[in-house]
């Protein structure tokens, strides 16, 4: 079997949740992608739309004194003058504008989603695009922004991230490992 995030997800709707595991596991394993350059990564997703602030490295934080998510733009010199200084930042995009996020937390949340929805049809979701996150079995699902806010614990170990909200997009990495792209968003998102 191929270890897929497609893979793995077929296996918990298929209520086998050893092979999901196992598939999480191998995934988790996987060497990170050679990191591209901060700048270019940020000036990338703004040019899809997304609007990107850095974040302190290494963390989930944005640095002090700047307001954050609020600070958010899809401004090319803006952009450039936000990252300039700061070559090893990660990168946020603000959620709830062409995209919302569906955080799934590792194994015991995909376990808990495919319990509720064993498609992601039934879901009512057409996935855009998904992220692993360094947390083991750790998933990002990008969707089409909905207009609704964030939603922490929808489901256990999964929280949902829209209007007012962000997440890190790679290449950002935190001490636990990389964020790494395993389906690409489309070119053209709007």
């Amino acid at each position: 079997m191929q270890v897929t995030d497609a893979a793995m997800h077929e296996a918990l709707q298929r209520g086998d949740t050893a092979t999901a595991l196992r598939i999480a596991d191998e995934l988790d394993r996987m060497p990170p992608a050679p990191r591209a350059s901060v700048l270019g990564a940020a000036l990338w997703y703004a040019e899809r739309g997304l609007p990107v602030f850095p974040i302190m490295p290494g963390t989930k934080t944005p640095y002090p004194k700047t307001h954050g998510v609020g600070d958010a733009t899809m401004v090319e010199a803006r952009v450039r003058a936000m990252f300039a200084d700061k070559p090893t930042a990660n990168i946020a995009i603000a959620t709830g504008v062409l995209v919302d996020v569906i955080d799934f937390d590792g194994p015991d949340a995909h376990a808990s989603w495919g319990r509720e929805f064993p498609t992601w049809d039934s879901a009512g979701i057409e996935p855009l695009g998904t992220v692993s996150t360094p947390r083991p079995g750790g998933l990002h699902v990008y969707v089409a922004a909905t207009g609704r806010g964030n939603r922490a614990g929808m489901l256990p170990g999964v929280d949902y991230r829209g209007l007012g909200g962000y997440v890190l997009v790679p290449p950002s990495r935190t001490a636990v490992g990389t964020y790494e792209w395993l389906t690409r968003l489309p070119e053209v998102l709007s």
